[in-house]
């Protein structure tokens, strides 16, 4: 794989970098710890995007066990980060402080913990892969584990599709929501894996077959996002298509080896877009899936079988000798091209009127309807506008420290003019601007800036290394821009690569120990280390004063002591909660006793009591139930549902007056639930509307 990279070296060279123990060492660090992180960053794309809390807390638990592993094993001075990337640490860490602190004037202040416990999750996996001595080689097998990973899924997914195997827990409303159940993250997935599989694939120093191999599967995630049918998927892809071009190097060959999977997307658009209008679970809907499949696996093996025969045509020729000038001249050719092609692609895509289908969209956006055609791609109608309203209504309110971490869906509720009832912002600027406020947007901006320029460091190195780290801020790019106007935050499988790569780019860009050049400027190289940048680096830091490593080894065992708390107990308490859910209907007692455990783990989530209190409501103990939602009002005073399950356990006592007090602030929070309506209407009647009932009501609604 080297033998290209390698070719400048001298024989003795060549004989003594792979020898090299400290080299060695640290390029199996790097993937001894780093390799792991990937493995989860897959493990939470295979299980609904790692949306769940009992996912992804334990996995916050593993990347705090796997950063101290690191920090412990490696030692704090050998540690070395570029200052941009130093304050990058700083502005994350300062972030997710503030995002703790907001706890204190938070409405529910459960739901800030668990935001809060998430920014510390995504903090860990980017610190993790920022400390770690990234090699050249090593950063190239993190990302190819990461894109041929998410690649057979694709595949494994196009297989399910032709083979007709449970479409119906695929596809959802005619729309692709595996394998992270929520159709944008689903699309937004395979796009970054299919755009770092196009950059990698366009490297010489790669084999043949990985290459081929690595386009089939980029076919394969392009195809599965025009299932998906997102139309944020469909609106930004433009703008990543031209940030993905001017930020590689050597832009022609990656555009080259762009042009097979965009086919082998658009080849077969119909049959892919046909999935859509067969939406009803049944034979329709299995038999266009099957033929979508079919084509699609199809066109996979095309370009694999194309992709490797070019790959290894060119194996056979000369690489080509560096000009700079005509690099940069072809370069600029192929953004130039790019802009042409996506300028036409979006004039064909609206049938030449692409101002009124701009228009048509506008509308649709500003004034939620729903307009059913053929494809969900043309089809109007959002609740963003109002969310993204209401957002800015809090940031208004609250312009310091916004709502809280995680506090946006109670506050939305009683201000919407949609009937949905949206958790999140489904926006990344105005989530930090409504949750965090000012403060916490720049903190969060500063971060991104910060490490953003230390990945442009490593970016500047030249030959492989460059192109490793620039391929690394792909899944950012794609987490940017599309997570602008969606909710991605919440989405380990997307944050955590857009992150974890950031740091790892972040890396490629520090300055390596002395120890490890034995080969000199030309070894240097190879890891994509300028020879300038090491120059006067061999002398050793002095150690620090005994007094300094005694109070930094106990501020880390605190911080180290402070994490577990804030992770475990919490994790706890939701396994405790899982377990209840599993248990509610075979064995009611049990799981009540289960949630008084885990209300006792965490004092400040009003979950436990929202949870027990509905299973008491449909067990009938009506006393209970009215104890365990009290509680759940004690912690979330917002939340609409803990006043209606109040109200009704009150009513079916016969404190009607309680119950009335209740349903009305339920009520005044929710306006629009029909449900509390009808409970308030037949509470002073012969015949109030009983708990199971309602509950029935609410199911069929939600």
């Amino acid at each position: 794989m080297w033998a290209q990279t390698s070719s400048t070296l001298t024989a003795g060279d060549r004989a003594q970098a792979p020898r090299n123990p400290a080299w060695l060492g640290r390029e199996l660090t790097a993937l001894v710890a780093g390799l792991p992180v990937v493995a989860l960053m897959l493990v939470w794309a295979i299980h609904d995007g790692g949306y769940d809390t009992d996912t992804w807390y334990w996995g916050a638990l593993v990347m705090l066990a796997l950063l101290t592993g690191v920090v412990i094993a490696r030692g704090a001075r050998a540690v070395r980060i570029p200052r941009s990337a130093r304050v990058a640490l700083a502005a994350f860490a300062l972030y997710v402080a503030w995002s703790y602190l907001s706890i204190s004037w938070a409405q529910s202040p459960g739901d800030a913990l668990e935001g809060s416990n998430r920014a510390l999750l995504y903090l860990l996996v980017f610190s993790t892969m920022l400390v770690l001595p990234w090699t050249v080689r090593s950063a190239l097998i993190a990302l190819l584990t990461f894109a041929v990973g998410v690649g057979i899924v694709a595949i494994v997914l196009l297989v399910r599709l032709a083979s007709a195997d449970h479409v119906a827990s695929l596809v959802i409303s005619g729309r692709l929501a595996a394998p992270t159940g929520y159709f944008n993250s689903t699309a937004a997935l395979f796009t970054i894996a299919a755009l770092t599989a196009i950059a990698l694939a366009s490297r010489r120093e790669l084999p043949g077959l990985l290459r081929g191999a690595l386009i089939g599967f980029a076919c394969a995630g392009l195809q599965l996002g025009v299932i998906v049918q997102s139309r944020g998927w469909l609106f930004t892809l433009p703008l990543i298509a031209i940030v993905t071009i001017v930020l590689l190097p050597d832009r022609l060959r990656v555009a080259a080896a762009a042009v097979i999977p965009v086919v082998a997307a658009v080849a077969p658009i119909h049959r892919l877009l046909h999935v859509y209008q067969s939406a009803t679970p049944g034979p329709a809907l299995n038999h266009s899936a099957s033929l979508a499949g079919h084509s699609a696996l199809l066109l996979c093996g095309l370009g694999f079988v194309v992709a490797t025969l070019i790959a290894w045509g060119e194996s056979v020729l000369p690489a080509p000798r560096p000009n700079p000038v005509r690099r940069r001249v072809l370069g600029t050719i192929t953004i130039a091209v790019t802009v042409i092609a996506v300028g036409a692609g979006g004039v064909a895509a609206t049938h030449g009127h692409p101002f009124r289908f701009i228009e048509h969209q506008w509308n649709g956006f500003s004034h939620p309807l729903t307009t059913a055609t053929g494809s969900h791609f043309t089809d109007v109608g959002s609740g963003r506008y109002d969310f993204w309203r209401v957002a800015l209504d809090a940031f208004v309110a609250h312009p310091i420290g916004g709502l809280g971490q995680d506090n946006f869906d109670n506050y939305y509720v009683s201000r919407r003019r949609t009937n949905e009832e949206p958790e999140w912002t489904h926006s990344l600027e105005l989530r930090l601007l409504a949750h965090t406020g000012i403060v916490g947007f720049l903190l969060f901006g500063a971060f991104i800036v910060a490490s953003i320029a230390a990945a442009l460091r490593g970016r500047r190195r030249p030959g492989l290394a460059g192109f490793v780290a620039g391929a690394a801020l792909l899944p950012l790019v794609v987490w940017l821009i599309h997570g602008s106007i969606d909710w991605f935050w919440e989405i380990p499988a997307l944050s955590g690569p857009a992150l974890g790569f950031l740091g790892m780019a972040g890396a490629l860009g520090a300055r390596p120990p002395a120890d490890t050049l034995a080969a000199g400027d030309a070894v240097a190289e190879i890891r994509g280390v300028d020879a300038d940048s090491v120059a006067g680096d061999g002398a050793p830091p002095r150690p620090p004063r005994p007094a300094l490593r005694a109070a930094a080894f106990a501020a880390g065992a605190l911080a180290l002591l402070a994490a577990v708390v804030v992770l475990g107990f919490p994790y706890l308490s939701v396994r405790e909660e899982s377990g209840a859910t599993n248990l509610r209907q075979s064995n009611p007692a049990q799981a009540l006793h289960d949630l008084t455990i885990a209300a006792d783990l965490n004092p400040l989530s009003a979950d436990p009591g929202r949870i027990g209190g509905t299973i008491a409501l449909d067990d009938q103990r009506y006393a209970s139930a009215q104890q365990r939602f009290d509680q759940s009002i004690s912690r979330d005073p917002g939340g609409w549902y803990a006043w209606l399950g109040a109200g009704l356990a009150a009513s079916a006592r016969g404190e009607k007056a309680v119950a009335q007090h209740d349903l009305r602030v339920a009520g005044s929070i929710n306006r629009q639930e029909p449900v509390i309506r009808r409970a308030l209407a037949l509470l002073h009647t012969a015949h109030p509307l009983s708990p199971v009932a309602a509950l029935a009501q609410l199911t069929l609604s939600l």
